[in-house]
């Protein structure tokens, strides 16, 4: 029995937003390392001369608040003080003798009285590395002394009291004989201050320090304390920037103040000190500047400079490394590795980027998208903020990492790498074939490419047919006419062979001892000889020969059976060798001619492939010897003709299919899989193995060659649409394959990057670019003023994109600050095309709460979008959904159902409004599922007589954040705290009580917000795991991508079982309880996790060491029907392993 609060929660792509990140000698005394904050993921990278290298990827069982790195007494390595979102702290080291992590001190700094900040957690620590102070509670300071802090002891803390409750940020000053520290704190709404602190460590509480300065910018938000031997600190605000010395010269000196006119274009949003006269600052518009405190050559004069290096990712994190390089964490899209300059580049930019780290988040929206039409989902996300805007295409395939490439210029038809020499199995070139001639091009061990200057015998005046090494160091090569034998070592011509047929050679492959050619219908068998070739047999078919295999499947050096295709008999033939008798004949069904055949063995199970002209493949499980052929099968891999070639990476055999959809072929755990490929469009492949390119591949794309390496295993791979806004909604209409896409940005910073790619792509600037209605965009220059910078004026774009290529198509800009809110394709009744429908709320000075909205219906037909009607509403527009050939609409405090008139006009046909405000709509059937801002999920029915009706609700108070329904009576959220929660309904209940409420049956710490839910997989629907009944995918605003996978309950009890030995076995860093970590925790309540399985933690089973996968499976049952039996490791590996594809 299925049951949806049985489920399965693994991440697919882990978090890629960076929160904090550090420069720290963490794994050894010389080395200079990077550690970067992903949410509950501390990734460690180690700064080499070719870059940064990962180093360790660390699981926290918490979200990462506070980060830093000190250097405990006595030691030559950095340890790491950490804090979680919960308030757990630890402080942790690196192990150079077994290469790990060691946890040296922990505990919890929450408290029961108290009221947590607003703003978040500030931690800081002194220079001498003597104490850390955490703000984590209005009007107390937590210190943590470090000279008391002991190996595996607990963490030890007192409070400082403040008389200042809104502290906004902290810094420890430099040259002070006594640990002090400043801190910039809010009086009211209307005045800022800084004051100093000295801790006095016998009666544990603060002293008023040397610095008090009263009265600064209201908009100042950050402290930089500046490093010896200058010291005192730097004050950031929205218009200034204030230096403040400890020690004044004179009252002149007593304070420097700056106001550079780029300073008020945006948000300061972090820092980073390179010596005591240089800071580089990162704003929210993507600048990096460098702020100066310099001193003229006569000592005089002291003062600031700013000046903006470059445009880089937004940042969330600076990090300078050294020798000018820095790491800038991102956020709002990818994180980046840039090297400043001494002077300006070609773009007069001071800084060049070395290096990109994908980063997807935040993840406001998203699709699930077959489009490949192959049953393999995709997501597309609408991921960045501003400048970093993008689509993300996140699919599960196997990738090629490019090494090099080399344009031929003309069309390839075919290449064979060949080793040109007898003490060596390395290939050292490759016979490339064109139309009317053939090359030979050698490369050196460094990948150096270049045409044979000494091909000697090789044909080079033909087209090339097929070219191999063979036994007895031979090569042979074949034209339409004749097939020629040379040595390998001198690349001479020792003997030539020539068919009987008139019919030209169409058709060769071959082993190390064995040829057969193909002649149209005549079929040639050769074996291979100390001096040559030599002719065995010779068979007259019926029919012309399409394909032909002779690989060996056996330990032996040859094979007893060919396998072969036909052109107009549509069928595939087993022969013997080397009678070439016919021993089966199979039809591969349709009247589509075959490609190619591969005979293979995967895991002990023989195969048959058959790739067919029109993308498909037909496989049989076979017996070879008895040359017997089991069920036909066939799988869509492309939509062109397509070719197979085996290969190998590693130790495991695969087999590359070739199309304009590449996959590869391969098997795990006895299930056959096919994975896509990372690349657009594969022609033909030829495995090398090499000095430069070792277990590589050549790839063929019409005239270009790329060498390259494939992934071992299948995984996700990213691919990015850059569109420098910051795109919120996404919808897919199949029918006219296109997106609609909805994108914000900010009036006053820049101009619109898709009205421009829409204008430079249009035939015509008006054809592909129009606004909703008459309202033009004024030129808006100069400063943004303080209310502009917290409210700025957003201007909306609805932009519609092809569905294979993400060209856009068009571009429609919406009058400012009419924000767009919501987006669906509606497919109305009377209507026999879909349509765009986009939701819009008009935003009102002074108003929390929307009171204007309005819906659009756009469609797009013939490559133009016609604005079909506007409805305006009363309150912003927050969910729209497509529901039984009309629209739903969450607006307001409402749910409403419209209908479109034979007028072309929205007409209202009911609506519910019991509700603090609707912000999401999901929809089955008849049933509406309802999220309410703080009350939770809400289930309505609409009735026939065209009414809303209330049928059930979740008493309990969420703040919610994204909603699904799972099946008619399973729901699943996620609320403001970063919790998932499942809801059911009693559909056999007996009184109408408990009808009317939705029970709460899951519940699970995820520690990221879900900004979106869809049902789909990004696994290939005809290799779905036979554990899986429901799949909900879902992203997140660290721009994490996971699944939610309803289980068996069979299933579920085992994977308990097991997490909960995995539990014992696995301990976190910092000692955190994995039921502690889990738990459903917010400020209404705290619970224990139930109804829901840790896939991460269940997936690291696969990485333990064989001792530690001894003792999970100690004494632990499965149930096999009517008994239990006992778990092998094996048996565990390949269950995990089969999870793993669920992503």
């Amino acid at each position: 029995m299925a049951c949806a609060s049985h489920n399965y929660v693994v991440t697919a792509q882990p978090s890629t937003s960076v929160q904090k990140s550090v420069k720290a000698n963490f794994t050894g005394p010389n080395d200079v390392n990077l550690l970067v904050a992903k949410g509950t993921r501390l990734e460690v990278f180690l700064s080499t001369s070719e870059g940064l290298k990962p180093v360790s990827d660390i699981p926290i069982y918490g979200f990462i608040e506070v980060l830093i790195p000190f250097r405990p007494q006595g030691e030559d390595t950095d340890a790491i003080f950490l804090l979680t979102e919960r308030l757990h702290s630890m402080i942790f080291s690196f192990d150079a003798k077994t290469r790990d992590v060691r946890t040296r001190s922990s505990g919890s700094l929450a408290q029961k009285t108290g009221k947590p900040c607003d703003t978040g957690f500030i931690g800081i620590i002194d220079p001498r590395h003597e104490v850390i102070l955490l703000r984590l509670y209005e009007g107390i300071i937590k210190a943590i002394p470090l000279k008391q802090v002991s190996n595996d002891g607990p963490m030890s803390a007192f409070d400082l009291r403040t008389r200042h409750l809104d502290i906004i940020d902290m810094a420890f000053l430099e040259n002070c004989e006594t640990p002090t520290f400043a801190y910039l704190y809010c009086q009211d709404k209307s005045s800022r201050h800084i004051t100093t602190q000295v801790i006095d460590w016998e009666s544990k509480e603060l002293k008023p320090g040397p610095l008090m300065r009263p009265n600064l910018e209201v908009e100042s938000h950050m402290v930089i304390p500046v490093p010896a031997p200058r010291g005192g600190m730097v004050v950031i605000g929205q218009q200034t920037i204030l230096y403040l010395p400890l020690e004044p010269a004179t009252d002149e000196d007593s304070h420097w103040s700056l106001a550079p006119p780029e300073l008020k274009q945006s948000v300061v949003q972090c820092y980073c000190c390179l010596d005591d006269q240089r800071i580089l600052l990162g704003d929210l518009a993507g600048n990096l500047g460098m702020l100066l405190l310099h001193v003229d050559k006569a000592g005089a004069s002291p003062g600031l400079k700013y000046e903006v290096l470059g445009q880089v990712t937004i940042p969330m994190s600076l990090s300078y490394l050294d020798n000018s390089f820095v790491y800038i964490g991102s956020h709002m899209g990818d994180s980046q590795l840039v090297r400043l300059r001494s002077g300006a580049n070609e773009e007069g930019s001071f800084v060049d980027v070395m290096d990109t780290f994908t980063g997807i988040g935040p993840i406001c929206d998203m699709v699930v998208v077959d489009q490949d039409r192959q049953g393999q989902g995709s997501v597309v996300t609408c991921s960045g903020y501003g400048h970093n805007g993008s689509l993300r295409i996140v699919r599960s395939g196997i990738g090629i990492h490019e090494m090099a490439s080399a344009d031929t210029e003309n069309l390839i038809q075919g290449l064979w790498a060949i080793t040109c020499g007898v003490d060596t199995d390395l290939h050292s070139a490759v016979i490339v074939s064109f139309i009317e001639n053939t090359r030979v091009i050698a490369f050196d061990d460094d990948g150096e490419l270049g045409v044979m200057t000494d091909q000697n015998d090789f044909i080079t005046e033909d087209e090339t047919v097929y070219a191999a090494n063979v036994s007895f160091g031979l090569i042979i090569q074949a034209t339409a006419t004749v097939m020629r034998v040379l040595d390998a070592s001198t690349r001479c011509k020792k003997m030539e062979w020539k068919p009987s047929s008139s019919s030209p050679i169409s058709v060769v492959n071959s082993n190390g001892e064995q040829i057969v050619v193909a002649c149209a219908a005549d079929l040639y068998y050769l074996t291979v000889k100390d001096d040559g070739i030599q002719e065995e047999s010779h068979v007259l078919l019926e029919n012309e020969v399409s394909c032909i295999d002779v690989s060996i499947t056996t330990g032996s050096n040859r094979t007893e059976l060919c396998a072969i295709g036909l052109w107009k008999d549509i069928s595939v033939l087993m022969l013997e060798l080397p009678s070439l008798k016919i021993l089966n004949s199979t039809p591969l069904g349709g009247d589509i001619v075959s490609r190619s055949v591969v005979k293979c063995v995967f895991e002990g199970q023989d195969y048959l492939f058959v790739s067919m002209g029109d993308g498909g493949v037909v496989y049989f499980p076979a017996e070879f010897h008895s040359a017997q052929l089991g069920q036909r099968k066939r799988v869509v891999l492309g939509t062109q003709p397509t070719t197979m070639k085996p290969f190998r990476t590693s130790s495991s055999f695969n087999i590359f299919v070739c199309s304009d959809r590449p996959s590869v072929i391969y098997s795990s755990n006895q299930k056959l899989l096919f994975a896509n490929v990372n690349w657009k469009m594969v022609d033909s492949i030829c495995p090398i193995n090499s000095a430069a390119y070792p277990d590589s591949l050549i790839i063929v794309s019409k005239s270009v060659m790329t060498f390259g390496k494939v992934d071992d295993i299948q995984k996700l791979h990213i691919e990015s649409v850059r569109l420098g806004e910051t795109p919120r909604r996404i919808a897919l209409d199949e029918s006219s394959s296109t997106f609609g896409v909805v994108l914000d940005r900010e009036r006053s910073l820049h101009k619109s990057t898709v009205m421009s790619i829409a204008k430079s792509t249009s035939r015509s600037e008006n054809e592909n670019v129009s606004a909703l209605n008459s309202s033009t965009l004024e030129a808006t220059g100069g400063a943004m003023t303080a209310r502009q910078l917290v409210n700025p004026q957003v201007v909306s774009t609805f932009a519609v994109l092809d569905m294979h290529t993400f060209e856009i198509l068009h571009a429609h800009e919406l009058v400012p600050n009419e924000n767009v809110t919501s987006l669906c394709v509606v497919q109305f009744q009377s209507e026999s095309t879909p349509m765009y429908c986009v939701g819009t709320a008009v935003p009102e000075e002074e108003e929390q709460d929307e009171k204007l909205g309005f819906m659009h219906l756009l469609q797009w037909k013939d490559g133009k979008l016609t604005h079909i009607s506007k409805k305006e509403v009363t309150g912003a527009v927050h969910s729209l959904c497509n529901f039984n050939g009309k629209l739903l609409a969450g607006i307001a405090n409402s749910v409403a159902v419209y209908e479109f008139t034979e007028s072309k006009e929205l007409r209202c046909e009911c609506q519910y409004n019991d509700m603090v405000k609707c912000l999401h709509l999901k929809t089955r059937g008849d049933f509406v599922l309802c999220s309410d801002m703080m009350r939770s999920m809400t289930l309505l029915q609409y009735k026939m007589e065209g009414v809303l009706e209330k049928m059930a609700s979740d008493f309990q108070t969420n703040w919610m954040f994204a909603i699904e329904m799972i099946d008619d009576t399973s729901f699943l959220g996620c609320e403001d705290y970063g919790n998932l929660f499942l809801c059911q309904r009693d559909s056999s209940a007996t009184s109408d009580e408990e009808l009317r409420k939705l029970l709460v049956t899951g519940r699970y710490h995820l520690a990221d917000h879900v900004n979106v839910f869809r049902p789909g997989s990004l696994t290939m629907k005809d290799n779905e795991c036979r554990l899986r009944l429901n799949s909900v995918l879902f992203g997140t605003v660290n721009g994490a991508v996971g699944v939610v996978i309803t289980l068996e309950e069979k299933t579920f009890k085992f994977l308990a079982a097991v997490q909960k030995r995995l539990v014992n076995i696995i301990h976190s860093v910092g000692d955190i309880a994995h039921a502690e970590f889990r738990s459903f925790h917010s400020i209404f309540r705290q619970e224990p996790s139930v109804g829901f399985i840790d896939g991460d933690l269940i997936e690291k089973f696969l990485d333990l060491p064989s001792h530690k996968m001894d003792e999970v499976v100690r004494e632990l049952k499965r149930d096999d029907g009517d008994t239990e039996v006992d778990v092998t490791v094996d048996y565990l590996s390949k269950f995990v392993e089969e999870l793993t594809r669920f992503h």
